[in-house]
């Protein structure tokens, strides 16, 4: 038998496939492993990144609200009072010493500190205020603001043009003077004027011959004077026997002048009501007397309820007025003052602005009116003097002591 002369050697560089098979199990893990970690990566980033929004998201909506807070919180203070300390100047609407008096422009609202900041828009006679509300979150991240603006609704839209308006007669047995230097006419009536027979009775309108007439009647108390009627004198200043007047009802007499019947008037202007007969019914004075409520009463629409006897006081300066003083053009803070009954006035009482009395009115001692004085029944003066100095700068005045809606179509937020 022969044999082969060449040797087959056994392969030793031969890769076994087991071997193959675990190199590639490993190669794939390990890109697996990677890619795992590669969206672990990415899905903590976004979640990360998410919950930043969510917190930006929410820290942002809790700013507003604190804005919104902030401005609701100022709206309701100066809906009830611009200048509560009656300095002159518009409160801050913060109170932070609880004393029902506002301190401070900022304050801490939710989770932001709030800045509310108040300034007056003039337009013509009518000031409105811009109420801006701005917040920022204690991390100072976030900021968010809020404004409207603020209207008065006018409380006397149709406004005297006359100093002394009475449905009934006048009857003058003291001394008195009507003084008008901004237009003709002093007294309208509907019933019979006496002016009595006193040496000091007369009645003034501007005079023809001021150098700066007749520009002069458009600036409140702009013209010199000139007397028109006296106790030997009618002049044609004095317009009595009206029967258009005598015929309306006091109530109707009211809307003429403030533009709705008197319920309404009084549900949705007055400031103050005082009813000593029904304390239950009293607003915005918790005295219900005239005393407390009423003189010393500065930018208000008053209500008084029922008749009334009024001995000397101030009523629409924020100082006192005494003797033959005038109030200060700086304190001048006209009222609206409306008696729903019968008046008497004592002593010597000072009123700044409008006096609309319902009923009858009686006046001994000596009683002085800037402004304007209405009566739905008739006016007795009896003893002493009476002087009604009409006033339009007055009138206007009173226009700021309206209620204060928000404008419509001012909110904004940015």
């Amino acid at each position: 038998m022969c044999r082969s002369k060449y040797t087959v050697k056994s392969p030793t560089n031969i890769q076994h496939p087991k071997k193959q098979a675990g190199m590639a199990v490993l190669t794939v893990s390990i890109i697996l492993i990677i890619l795992v970690t590669l969206v672990s990566l990415y899905l903590s980033r976004t979640i990360l990144f998410e919950q930043k929004m969510v917190n930006n998201d929410f820290k942002s909506k809790t700013t507003f609200e604190s804005a919104e807070a902030g401005l609701a919180i100022a709206l309701e203070y100066l809906a009830n009072g611009l200048d509560r300390d009656n300095d002159g100047v518009i409160d801050p609407v913060f109170d932070s010493d609880s004393d029902g008096i506002g301190d401070s422009a900022t304050g801490v609202v939710g989770q932001a500190n709030v800045l509310v900041t108040v300034s007056e828009i003039v337009a013509g006679d009518i000031t409105s205020l811009r109420v801006l509300s701005q917040a920022t979150s204690f991390d100072a991240a976030s900021e968010k603001s809020v404004t409207t603006t603020m209207q008065s609704l006018d409380p006397l839209p149709n406004h005297p043009d006359n100093p002394l308006t009475t449905r009934g007669s006048l009857d003058v047995n003291g001394s008195a003077t009507v003084h008008n230097p901004e237009g003709h006419s002093t007294i309208w009536s509907g019933g019979d004027v006496d002016i009595g027979s006193n040496n000091s009775t007369a009645t003034y309108i501007a005079d023809p011959t001021d150098v700066t007439y007749p520009g002069c009647m458009d600036i409140p108390r702009g013209c010199a004077e000139i007397q028109t009627s006296n106790k030997e004198t009618v002049g044609l200043d004095i317009l009595e026997h009206d029967s258009d007047l005598i015929n309306l009802t006091p109530a109707g007499i009211f809307e003429n002048f403030f533009g709705m019947s008197p319920d309404a008037y009084k549900e949705m202007m007055a400031s103050i009501v005082v009813d000593p007969s029904s304390p239950a019914e009293s607003v915005g004075c918790a005295a219900n007397t005239y005393d407390a409520c009423v003189a010393g009463s500065t930018n208000e629409v008053v209500w008084f309820e029922g008749d009334v006897e009024i001995n000397g006081g101030t009523v629409g300066c924020r100082s006192s007025v005494t003797g033959s003083n005038l109030c200060a053009d700086s304190d001048e803070a006209p009222t609206i003052l409306i008696i729903d009954g019968n008046a008497t006035f004592k002593g010597s009482p000072h009123f700044y602005g409008v006096v609309f009395i319902m009923g009858d009115a009686s006046a001994s001692g000596n009683s002085t009116f800037h402004g304007a004085v209405i009566t739905g029944g008739s006016l007795n003066s009896t003893s002493g003097s009476l002087d009604i100095h009409f006033n339009t700068g007055l009138l206007k005045k009173t226009r700021e002591n309206g209620p204060r809606t928000v404008a419509a179509g001012s909110w904004h937020d940015f």
